[in-house]
């Protein structure tokens, strides 16, 4: 018998995964070797107690959420009335902001790497359309997309991170002392604002999964598989440029996959790479839109829920679709005009409203609908 819900639990683990590449492969290892030096490809061992404890918080709180709900229902019954309204509006900006930051850092990851003569404007808006469609189709196609996908991904990651690691040198990572532990704890930061977001990001998407307890072992396997997969990217950066030279570069892995050999033949595969990295990009901007338009549509007091609609129907407020992606591109164009405002968007503003949102925000959520007695 099909079930009644479009997708389960391990899809959207899938989607998790997916979207988590995109930041850590913009800011993740440079931020970490800029704060930590040579021990930054610790950084992400580091964060894991840390990440772990804010995966214990998202469990709990998810945990109380009822029959359909997702982040935004929640937030809407443990705050109720106008500043549960004023909240989700402060939810949906938050995450148009953020997707207008990926469609302008996707695009310059494409234009330093393969069009260094192109306008980053063009890109920007195509997969700002893109975002659009996906935004506009339910839920379940964003989700199943990814489960397909990352199987792909990581046949593609998993081989560049191997020869990567041949190519270290140990002198860039080794020896480690005590006196390299305040370094490393600088580096933990830029590790828990990559990862904190894919996080909470698909927890917006929790109304179309069946309600079932919140399973923390399962998710910190996977947390803890993900974290391996960052320090091994960052071992094979820093271990192969250094951490100076590793803080300094725009895009460090992409640079280390372009002075990669595979097999003494196959050469300059970092076209492949970023081509295949259209899909991250694809469903992090996707899922942003799709979050920000529910978020507006249950502040607003409209219906969330589009069942069985066609993806051009725009009844219901589904025209906020629409809005929510114009909006995006707009400030894609707008906010980071050149590399030195996306420099300053990507290391300081970003970064401290991910923060912001994920550890301070959503905690507050949660302490009120606790003493509230909402939350059980």
């Amino acid at each position: 018998m099909e079930s009644k819900y479009p997708y389960n639990r391990r899809q959207l683990y899938s989607l998790c995964a997916v979207i988590l590449l995109v930041p850590a492969l913009r800011l993740y290892p440079a931020a970490s070797a800029v704060a930590a030096g040579r021990v930054g490809w610790l950084a992400a061992l580091g964060a894991a107690p840390v990440l772990l404890l804010y995966l214990y918080f998202l469990c709990r709180f998810l945990g109380c959420r009822r029959e359909g709900e997702g982040l935004g229902e929640l937030t809407l019954r443990c705050l109720k009335g106008r500043w549960g309204q004023a909240v989700l509006l402060l939810y949906a900006l938050w995450l148009l902001l953020y997707s207008g930051f990926v469609l302008r850092s996707g695009a310059d990851r494409y234009v330093i790497t393969i069009f260094p003569h192109s306008d980053a404007a063009i890109f920007a808006v195509t997969m700002g359309l893109l975002a659009l469609l996906g935004a506009l189709g339910p839920a379940r196609t964003l989700v199943r997309a990814a489960r397909m996908a990352l199987p792909v991904l990581l046949l593609l990651l998993l081989p560049v991170l191997l020869f990567g690691l041949l190519s270290v040198h140990r002198a860039n990572l080794l020896p480690l002392t005590v006196y390299d532990v305040p370094a490393l704890l600088r580096g933990t930061v830029p590790v828990i604002d990559v990862l904190s977001l894919g996080l909470y990001a698909v927890c917006f998407l929790l109304g179309g999964a069946p309600r079932e307890p919140e399973a923390l072992r399962g998710s910190a396997l996977r947390l803890g598989g993900f974290v391996l997969l960052l320090t091994a990217m960052s071992a094979a950066v820093i271990g192969s440029f250094g951490a100076e030279l590793c803080a300094r570069l725009t895009q460090p892995f992409f640079t280390l996959v372009r002075n990669l050999v595979f097999f003494r033949s196959l050469e300059r595969v970092e076209a492949l790479v970023v081509a295949l990295w259209v899909v991250p990009d694809f469903l992090l901007a996707s899922l942003l839109l799709y979050a920000a338009q529910h978020c507006l549509r249950l502040a607003l007091g409209l219906s969330a829920s589009d069942p069985g609609r066609p993806r051009w129907d725009l009844r219901g407020g589904r025209w906020l679709i629409l809005l929510c992606g114009a909006i995006s591109i707009a400030l894609s164009l707008l906010l980071f005009p050149d590399a030195a405002a996306l420099s300053l968007w990507s290391e300081k503003i970003i970064p401290l409203c991910n923060l912001g949102f994920g550890f301070v925000l959503l905690p507050v959520v949660y302490i009120i609908g606790k003493q509230r007695q909402i939350l059980e």
